[in-house]
């Protein structure tokens, strides 16, 4: 992807190709002993009731300090249930939870401690909050997250609330990570919760972890209508006054020399008081343009997994659409998945339920489960699982699950006795199975720059934005100087570019009239109709029980098969493609309206084995985009893929097409998808 770059004779930073060595390794904490450096260890070993505002820079180990710090505080005599750990996104939240299960520590009290600590996002600790105060669950995951989040804080400022009382009365220290990423209204809730714990007389420490140079997410505060709040950081100091004390970590572990010297000399430039945001962000943008890539016009292809360097890859793009087109171009026409695993990661994926919960539960009937049963359980799904398929389905240990099952229907590790029913209710819940979050397999990551917050990759590469006609003076130019800073500083080993041209344009992010958006793109039209690119994939696309539908798929036993297929097969079928059938081939406008597509696992060029149908949710959705255009919907649609093998469930009564043993249990296996679909579609009027 490009020669290797030379020493900028600006900056002092040379770029190397993605192709080539990589030079000096990271030296972050990959060594068993973890060694603090005073600024490091003056975080670590502060006490319980300190208030401490941590100013953390990319690679200067705030990850691994806040895990440390986590396991001091456990050895001072806080239980894991006295610590609440926020964090803004899924991303970081994942990384702390595996930073924290790498640790050597000689306490074995201490490292069994950790394993229950509870890390959540500020999204699913509201949602939690708001339950627990007697909010309906179709309600809070009916709303949006925005609203949540302000009525959560509502009911932190109400000292009258007693359920809020009782669930703070436990808390005897916070740890906020991410919190640059909290304009708006989750700053104003982390600061009611600290502001809270605080209050007569009582002292609560916390730990807020950071970096301003990292703030990214002002747009979504704007996006809102909530419009920008006094900065946050200036916010918490005036709030909790002068026995805040501030410690900022300077040293970068994780990237090789020259990587660090240009984090440190991009730093210096957001951070001066002589430069204005637009020229930041004109050094910013002269910087990325220098870093080594792509000859332009060299098309981004299949060929290019087949060469990867050593370690984990990522692929950063600005916007989702350019992740769907650049994961399509990757993946090419292969109809099976590729030999290495990739992962796309959208904004505003729905987290799912693990797949190794079906593949265990799957033919249980009774309303609870004993533990002694569960071994019986996990005993027999060993015996019919093979290792691999037990690998590719992330299934833990014995203990592991039970834990894990346990916590998510509201019980205790040490509980002899899961409730079924409290089981499936909690499974749609947000982070309901936060470890299974953490468990990353892909070697290579197509996600955009915001999403990648919080992660580390051994070699990135970062897509130029594609420049548009009469592109108008950003809104906040500070703030696009500061994803570069993010996008930049992913990378602990060799950083290179995508020259734009690389890839073909991005669908756009179309609003529906249903309330829903989603990336599509309408060909011009040609004689064999128009071709038409449409995002499939939201959460409720896919009937969950079209899956578990013995009509549908012909029989009791195809079912059996499919269930079977889905548990044994999970690693061939990630990112395997699909081809969607309409089963509603009339074309009358009034049947229209209630068109399904089968979801058929794409065999050669047809479609093969049935696996399940769409909802009314993508029926609307598709009439919403082509029926003001005059186009008929379409009757097959080409190139989608399977993105994971997931656990579904009823959460009522199961239909009653729903055969034996999954109208009892409840519980089945079922698919996600991803990608934009292609299809022909043609005018109404014939033409």
């Amino acid at each position: 992807m490009g020669g290797a770059g030379q020493i900028d004779e600006v900056t002092g930073i040379g770029g190397a190709s993605l192709h080539q060595p990589a030079g000096l390794g990271p030296r972050a904490f990959a060594v068993e002993k973890f060694v603090p450096d005073p600024e490091q260890a003056a975080v670590i070993s502060a006490s319980p009731l300190d208030w401490l505002l941590v100013v953390a820079g990319p690679g200067t180990g705030k990850t691994q300090v806040a895990s440390m710090r986590l396991a001091h505080l456990i050895s001072t005599g806080l239980l894991p249930a006295q610590i609440l750990v926020l964090s803004f996104s899924r991303s970081a939240v994942a990384m702390l939870t595996r930073r924290i299960a790498r640790l050597h520590l000689a306490d074995e009290h201490v490292v069994e401690d950790l394993r229950h600590l509870a890390i959540r996002t500020f999204d699913s600790w509201a949602f939690r909050i708001l339950r627990q105060c007697g909010a309906a669950v179709p309600q809070l995951l009916g709303r949006q997250h925005d609203e949540n989040i302000e009525a959560a804080t509502a009911a932190l400022a109400d000292r009258a609330n007693s359920v809020v009382a009782d669930r703070l009365a436990g808390i005897r220290h916070v740890i906020v990570d991410e919190f640059q990423d909290l304009p708006g209204v989750r700053a104003a809730m982390v600061i009611a919760l600290l502001s809270r714990l605080n209050v007569d007389g009582r002292r609560v420490g916390f730990t807020v972890l950071g970096d301003p140079v990292q703030s990214i997410y002002r747009w979504a505060a704007r996006a809102s209508g909530h419009g920008l709040d006094e900065d946050p950081w200036k916010r918490l100091e005036t709030v909790m006054g002068p026995e805040l004390r501030e410690v900022s970590l300077t040293r970068n572990y994780r990237s090789t020399e020259k990587l660090a010297i240009m984090a440190a000399s991009l730093r210096k430039i957001l951070q001066s008081e002589d430069l204005t945001a637009p020229r930041k962000l004109s050094a910013m943008e002269r910087f990325l343009e220098r870093i080594p890539g792509m000859p332009a016009e060299t098309q981004l292809s299949s060929e290019w997994l087949a060469s990867l360097p050593a370690g984990s890859v990522a692929i950063l793009t600005r916007t989702n659409g350019e992740s769907l087109r650049v994961a399509k171009m990757l993946l090419g026409d292969k109809v099976e998945g590729p030999t290495v695993s990739v992962r796309l990661r959208t904004a505003g994926e729905t987290p799912p339920a693990p797949a190794w919960i079906a593949a265990l539960l799957w033919r249980f009937k009774p309303q609870s489960v004993a533990r002694s049963t569960f071994e019986l359980i996990y005993k027999k799904a060993l015996e019919e699982i093979a290792p691999e398929a037990r690998t590719a389905l992330n299934m833990p240990s014995l203990q592991a699950c039970w834990s894990r099952l346990a916590r998510a229907s509201g019980a205790s590790d040490d509980t002899t006795s899961i409730d079924m029913g409290d089981l499936r209710e909690r499974l749609p819940w947000p982070d309901s199975f936060p470890d299974d979050q953490t468990i990353e397999q892909a070697v290579v990551y197509i996600t955009t720059v915001h999403q990648a917050k919080g992660m580390e990759f051994d070699n990135v590469s970062l897509l130029d934005p594609r420049a548009r006609k009469n592109q108008k003076e950003p809104e906040d130019p500070l703030e696009l100087a500061n994803v570069g800073f993010v996008a930049v500083t992913r990378a602990g080993k060799v950083l290179n570019r995508i020259p734009s041209d690389c890839v073909y344009a991005g669908p756009y992010d179309e609003s529906l009239r249903t309330g829903r958006s989603r990336f599509a793109m309408l060909g011009s039209p040609g004689k064999t109709g128009r071709l038409t690119n449409f995002q499939f994939g939201l959460a409720g696309d896919i009937d969950p029980q079209s899956l578990v539908d013995a009509e549908f798929h012909g029989g009791g036993e195809k079912v059996t098969e499919l269930q079977q297929m889905l548990a044994s097969a999970a690693a061939q079928l990630r990112g395997h493609k699909v081809i969607l059938k309409r089963l509603d081939s009339d074309e009358e406008e009034s049947r229209m309206r209630d068109a399904r597509w089968e979801i058929c696992l794409q065999e050669g060029t047809k479609a093969g084995r049935r696996l399940a149908r769409t909802t009314q949710q993508v029926t609307d959705d598709l009439l919403a985009y082509l029926w003001n255009e005059g186009l008929w919907l379409p009757n097959t649609i080409f190139n989608l893929r399977i993105g994971e093998i997931v656990t579904l469930c009823a959460r009522g009564d199961a239909d009653e097409a729903v055969p034996e043993p999954w109208r009892s249990s409840r519980l089945w296996l079922g698919i996600t998808l991803f990608g934009t679909g292609d299809f022909k579609t043609w005018k109404r009027n014939g033409k």
